[in-house]
Parts: structure tokens; C-alpha cells; sequence
């Protein structure tokens, strides 16, 4: 039944009794008035009349309005019922259609019930709403429940052994005693689409959680700086689960030299990580000259060059047409633990330390990145040879910590900052300083409201 055919009936009666009373007071009116039968009856006529005009005029106008709501209501492409959640009173087109029934009572008949509720598949999830429920709440004053509190209702109905989701709203209807409405909106394919996007989701993480494993296995064991160094501490911290900063440890020609790479590739997460695949392969390609040639006079300098020239060769950057923009700005560092010489080379990275006087230097690197289109395959990178004793401290960074934005005016940290830390605490275990690195950057990141990471971060420290 319609919402336009319930109002004509309300109408009707309304009609019928008006006039009923209406003609019982004037039949009462001649019966004990007799002498004045004739006026009284007409000003009854009049007045009955008038009232039958005025309630024809309402009718005329409610059915107008009707028609149109009833209108509206079958325009939209949601199953709109009304229902005292165990009948329901009225429904539009789209609920008609959908059950494939050319009215209520067809429904009722084809589907034997009263209700949408039975519909239900009680083999839907858990979540979704049930035709029956465990404290006895009717299936509809949960679904009103849910809109005034702005939770999702759904529901799970099948037709031709094919499930329909449905989000459901729910409101009481004003003076319509214990009557709510009930609005099904279908989102078969948006729940869908995001099951196949959560299955995708799901898939590229499990992909990006393994490559994780994989970066992971690059990074040198802690316990080869132990040999090497009196004390030191090292923080690597990716942005996301993979990425661009990577830093290696290798022993070279005898078990007292070692080339440490602190690198940080273009971009981070995923497409960085790749970038790091590339430095750790160029990598090996490098020790395994410098191992094969005894009498190689180890140079930063010429490590970084090998680089550059490998990556643009590699990334076919040195062709016009390449599409391809990627590269690298680090620092690199060969150290002689006999010959008591460290030689470091910068690519747009300082190197920061504190002599044994406890003097503080920062180094600056090579105005220069390592790679890119716009590099030169022949530019020839700087280094600084700096004589070592016992009591040197190292500091070695990507731009990851120094370009961190925060604190109160949300500006970038800044190598200022980082001196700072070095020249307040060098004198203390390097786990101490290391966990005061993490502790300032916590505090600078924090002082800005839904402040994010800009980077990966990677600082190592070493002590001779």
C-alpha cells in the first residue's frame, strides 16, 4: 500500500464522520425544536454546507501533497518503507522493484511475511544487522538508535542466490503513532570495491613488509663497529616500513680497515628503497676492487666519483632522452684503524666530530649530489684526511635530522641544532647521546600540532 493510498483512507473516514455528525445534529435540532424546523434547518443546511466545502478542499489539497511526496518517494533509488518494525504501512517504487512485486500486498503474499526484517540473511557478518536480536530490540528501533548516534546500520539481503549490502537509516515519523521510516541505500559495489582494495592494500603491504626484511638484511651487524670503535651508537629510523636512508660497514683489505657509506637516496619509502638496492650493489662492486688491489691508496674522493659515474650509466642518466632523475647526496668515510687516518667525502652532507681537546668541527661536504641528470659523470669529489687519536668522537648524518621541521615557529631543525647536541653532551656514553638525539627530535616534532615526519632519519656516532 502507498503513502498516498494510507492518507486517502485516513481522509475518508475523517469525511464520513464529520458528516455523520453534522446530520445527527440537525435531525436533533427539528426533533425537539420543532417551531422553528424551518430556520434551523437551514442555517444546518448552510452550516453543513460550508464544512463539507472546507473538508473537500483539504482533501483536494492533501491529495496534491501526497501525490507529491508519493512522487518523490518512487523517484529515489533507495527502498524507502515505513513500519512499526513488525508491519509495514507504505512503501515507494524502488522497493517494489527491487522485490520484483507490483505492490505490498503481492510482497506479503510472495515473500510470507509482514516485515522486511525476515529478508535478512542471518548468514551475513557479524557486524551487520540481524533479524532477530539477542535483547529483544525490534530490527527498526536499532536502526533509529544507530542514525541519531551516527553509527552504520547494514544489512545483508539475498535475492537469486546474489547478496545485496544495504546501509540503512532510520527516524520516527512525527504523530504517527510508533510509525518510523526506513531508508535502504544499496552499496553492493562500493563494499565491493573496498574489499578488492583492502585485498590490494593487504597484498602491497605484505609486498612492502617482506621488502622490509630484505632492506633490513642490508644494514651492517652492530657488532662490526665494536672492532672498530672504542664506543658508538647508530639511528636508523625510516619514515615508512622501507626506505631511502641506508648506511654500510665493510672490511676491507685487512680486519683494521673499513669503509663506512652514510647514504641518503632520492625520495623515501618504496621508490627510495629501490634507490638502495642500486647503492649497496655499486657498493660491493667497490670492495671488491679495493680487496683485489693491495696497493690501492684507498680515497673517498674516488669512491664517491665511482658512484656517480656508475649511477648515471646504470639509470642511463646520461642519454637526453631518460625520464629518470635519481641519485643520491651521503657521506662516505675510509678509516685506518693501524694507520690512525680518516678520510671522509661529502655529497651535500657535513661530517660533524670533536677532537681530542675537545674541540668542536664541522666539516662540510661537496656542494654536490651524487647521480643525478644535472651531475657531471667526471666531476671530481673533495676529501679531508684527518689525522685520528684516541678520544676523537664522530658524527655522521643524513639530511633527514637536520631538515626535521617543529619546534615553536615549525622551522627545520638545522645543523645549528645538531652542533648543539654534540657540543652539550659528547662527554657521555655514546647510548646516551643517542638517546638524547631521539628524545630533542621528539620534542621539536611535537611542539607542532599534527606534525609528520618529513624523512628518513639516520645518525650514527662513533667514538676512537
Amino acid at each position: 500500500m502507498s503513502l498516498m493510498q494510507n492518507k486517502k483512507k485516513s481522509m475518508t473516514r475523517l469525511v464520513i464522520t464529520t458528516i455523520s455528525i453534522l446530520l445527527f445534529s440537525s435531525l436533533a435540532t427539528i426533533y425537539y425544536n420543532p417551531s422553528t424546523l424551518q430556520e434551523q434547518a437551514f442555517v444546518q443546511f448552510i452550516t453543513f454546507s460550508i464544512a463539507l466545502a472546507l473538508i473537500l478542499y483539504l482533501i483536494k489539497r492533501l491529495e496534491k501533497q501526497t501525490h507529491f511526496v508519493q512522487t518523490l518517494l518512487d523517484s529515489q533509488e533507495q527502498l524507502v518503507i515505513t513500519t512499526d518494525g513488525e508491519y509495514i504501512t507504505s512503501a515507494n517504487q524502488s522497493f517494489l522493484d527491487f522485490f520484483e512485486v507490483p505492490n505490498l500486498e503481492t510482497f506479503r503474499t510472495k515473500y510470507k511475511t509482514n516485515t522486511i526484517s525476515t529478508t535478512f540473511n542471518t548468514a551475513a557478518p557479524s557486524d551487520y544487522l540481524q533479524r532477530y536480536l539477542k535483547d529483544g530490540t525490534l530490527w527498526i528501533d536499532k536502526i533509529v538508535e544507530n542514525t541519531q548516534n551516527h553509527k552504520v546500520t547494514k544489512v545483508m539481503i539475498s535475492k537469486h542466490n546474489e547478496d545485496y549490502i544495504f546501509s540503512v537509516d532510520g527516524d520516527e515519523l512525527p504523530s504517527s503513532q510508533g510509525l518510523k521510516s526506513a531508508i535502504f541505500t544499496d552499496i553492493t559495489e562500493m563494499e565491493a570495491t573496498k574489499r578488492n582494495l583492502e585485498e590490494v592494500h593487504k597484498n602491497i603491504r605484505d609486498s612492502i613488509e617482506y621488502a622490509s626484511l630484505i632492506q633490513g638484511s642490508l644494514i651492517p651487524k652492530e657488532s662490526m663497529f665494536e672492532h672498530f670503535f672504542k664506543d658508538y651508537f647508530i639511528y636508523w629510523s625510516p619514515k615508512d616500513t622501507v626506505g631511502g636512508d641506508i648506511y654500510l660497514f665493510e672490511t676491507l683489505r685487512h680486519e683494521d680497515e673499513a669503509l663506512l657509506l652514510y647514504i641518503d637516496c632520492t625520495g623515501h619509502g618504496v621508490p627510495g628503497a629501490f634507490v638502495t638496492m642500486i647503492v649497496k650493489a655499486i657498493e660491493r662492486e667497490v670492495v671488491a676492487k679495493i680487496k683485489k688491489d693491495p696497493n690501492m691508496d684507498v680515497s673517498a674522493a674516488w669512491i664517491m666519483k665511482y658512484f656517480n659515474k656508475t649511477m648515471k650509466i646504470l639509470l642511463l642518466q646520461e642519454q637526453g632522452s631518460s625520464i629518470s632523475n635519481t641519485g643520491f647526496d651521503g657521506g662516505i668515510i675510509y678509516y685506518n684503524k693501524r694507520e690512525k687516518i680518516l678520510k671522509f667525502s661529502g655529497a651535500q652532507i657535513p661530517l660533524f666530530y670533536v677532537d681530542a681537546q675537545g674541540e668542536y668541527t664541522m666539516l662540510k661536504g661537496n656542494r654536490y649530489s651524487v647521480g643525478y641528470t644535472q651531475c657531471d659523470a667526471e666531476y671530481n669529489y673533495k676529501e679531508t684526511l684527518i689525522p685520528v687519536e684516541e678520544g676523537m668522537k664522530f658524527y655522521c648524518t643524513t639530511d633527514g635530522y637536520i631538515d626535521q621541521n617543529g619546534g615553536e615557529k615549525d622551522f627545520p631543525f638545522g645543523k645549528k641544532g645538531f652542533g648543539n647536541i654534540i657540543k652539550r653532551n659528547h662527554t657521555k656514553p655514546m647510548s646516551e647521546q643517542k638517546k638524547i638525539f631521539i628524545e630533542t627530535m621528539h620534542k621539536h616534532e611535537s611542539m607542532v600540532a599534527d606534525n609528520e615526519r618529513n624523512d628518513d632519519i639516520t645518525v650514527i656516532g662513533f667514538e676512537i
